[in-house]
């Protein structure tokens, strides 16, 4: 009586690992793609969120409200720095006292730098600032978000003078 053997041989096997390798060849470095464009996406959505919480706060607290860019974001009072790069970090404050002076008590939130693979600026603009009623003080700018990829794989963040922001891909060098 002859007993049948269960499980591969060994053509059996090195077909399904061939086909395994090709998947994986072709799949990795696309999902590598999906991967930083979503890192993008979260990164430019952090930001937009940002600028619409400093509009919120400034009516909410009916005083003037600003984000800006920072390098010193772990300080325990973060001062605002008159650059155009925003990759250092950025955070929120509203002027409680109307002294155009950041207090620990009027610090809102604080956004940690960016990867060292993100590069984000500003065409002119170190800070955006926000009346009583949510209207931008300083006017608008363009900040453009890339990463270490070429093409278009960057996002625009546009803040118009009134404002309102807009998010849009960007062709980055």
């Amino acid at each position: 009586m002859l007993t049948r053997q269960k499980g591969f041989n060994i053509l059996e096997l090195m077909v399904v690992l061939a086909a395994a390798s090709i998947l994986l060849t072709v799949g990795v470095p696309s999902f590598r793609g999906v991967i930083m464009d979503n890192r993008l996406s979260n990164q430019s959505n952090s930001f937009v969120t940002s600028i619409n919480s400093a509009r919120s706060y400034a009516i909410r607290y009916q005083r003037n409200a600003t984000i800006c860019a920072t390098a010193n974001y772990s300080a325990a009072v973060p001062a605002c720095d008159v650059t155009t790069d925003w990759s250092d970090g950025w955070f929120i404050w509203v002027d409680k006292n109307r002294d155009s002076i950041t207090d620990a008590n009027e610090i809102i939130s604080v956004h940690e730098p960016l990867p060292d693979t993100s590069t984000f600026s500003s065409t002119v603009a170190s800070g955006f600032t926000y009346d009583a009623r949510g209207f931008s003080v300083n006017g608008g700018d363009n900040l453009t978000l890339c990463d270490n990829r070429t093409g278009e794989t960057g996002r625009s963040i546009r803040i118009n003078n009134v404002g309102r922001t807009n998010v849009s891909r960007q062709t980055c060098s």
